[in-house]
Parts: structure tokens; sequence; C-alpha cells
């Protein structure tokens, strides 16, 4: 009888604590869904005047591991350029991480990304620890109520750490499916 006791109480703790252990699990990647679709883009410097405009493909790959975005731009000074960005979500350091490849520039860039679920942000900054030469990143995506648009307010600093040239830009997204 006290078996039986002891059984229907380890069962009734299992079914009350499983669907939380498999809701933690299942964070990750899919955190970050509101961003599938196709979205158009406009990236202004407003200290140089340049300005670049880009339709994104975002979805998911690998198996749903990964969220790739395909990009399409044309600038200002009317030059055209691709450009591909990975994200997944590293399970052994927690956090989301970001490689951005450019069909106009020779490196490979690494991010981390942090959500900010409550208050709709995106933050993005390089990994201090990956680059060999000076390059710092940082971003804040500011998403609407509904995530159908963003504003996004950056600085990249490269160069010389001393004196570092660097680019302020703001972009605002729209999504478009």
């Amino acid at each position: 009888m006290k078996k039986l006791k002891l059984e229907r109480i380890l069962l009734f703790l299992i079914i009350l604590f499983l669907p939380k252990c498999m809701t933690s699990q299942e964070k990750g990647i899919k955190e970050l869904d509101f961003l599938i679709g196709t979205w158009e883009t406009r990236e202004d410097n407003a200290e140089t005047g340049w300005w670049e405009t880009a339709t994104r493909e975002i979805n998911y790959t690998l198996k749903d591991n990964y969220i790739e975005l395909k990009a399409n731009s044309i600038d200002s000074n009317g030059r055209e350029r691709a450009y591909f960005w990975y994200i997944n979500y590293n399970k052994k350091a927690k956090q989301f991480e970001m490689v951005s490849m450019f069909s106009n520039w020779h490196k490979t860039q690494f991010d981390i990304l942090t959500w900010d679920e409550e208050n709709r942000t995106l933050t993005i900054r390089n990994d201090p620890d990956c680059e060999k030469r000076y390059t710092e990143r940082f971003g804040k995506i500011m998403f609407s109520e509904d995530f159908q648009s963003y504003e996004w307010k950056g600085e990249n600093k490269y160069g010389d750490p001393n004196n570092p040239s660097s680019w302020k830009y703001l972009e605002k997204g729209v999504r478009k499916r």
C-alpha cells in the first residue's frame, strides 16, 4: 500500500514537472521565429549621406537548427552586394551566435545576439575573443509590437584601436511576408 502511494506521488510529480523540463529544452533558435519571412530594409549613415536598401529572405535551415538570412542590396553609389547571416543557439554557451559573410568584404564576422523578449529588442555585439584585428560592432534592433517592422541603431568601429574609423547607422525594416 505504501509503495503504491509513493509510486502515485512520483507519477504526479513527473507529470507536473515534465512539461516544464520539456519547454526549457525546447528553448533556443525558435525564440527568434519572428525573424522568419521577407523583409525590405533601408540603412542610412547620416554622417556620410550613404544609404543601402536590401531585400532579406529569412528561413530555417540545416534541420531547423539555424536561421539563414540571404540578402541582396544596392547602395547610394549604385554598388550591389549579397550577404548571408547564419544564426544558431549555442546550448553549451547558452547564447545566440551569428556568422556573417559579405560578397564585398573579405572578412567573416562573428557576433553574439541577446534577445530581450519583454522589450522586443535584439542586441548584436561582436565576440571580443574572436577578433584578431580591432573591430567593435554593437547595435540594438527594436521590433514593433506586431513584429512587422523594426528600427536598428548601431555603430561599427574598426582599424586602429587608438583612432578607429566609426560607422554609425540607422536601419529600418518592414516585413513583406
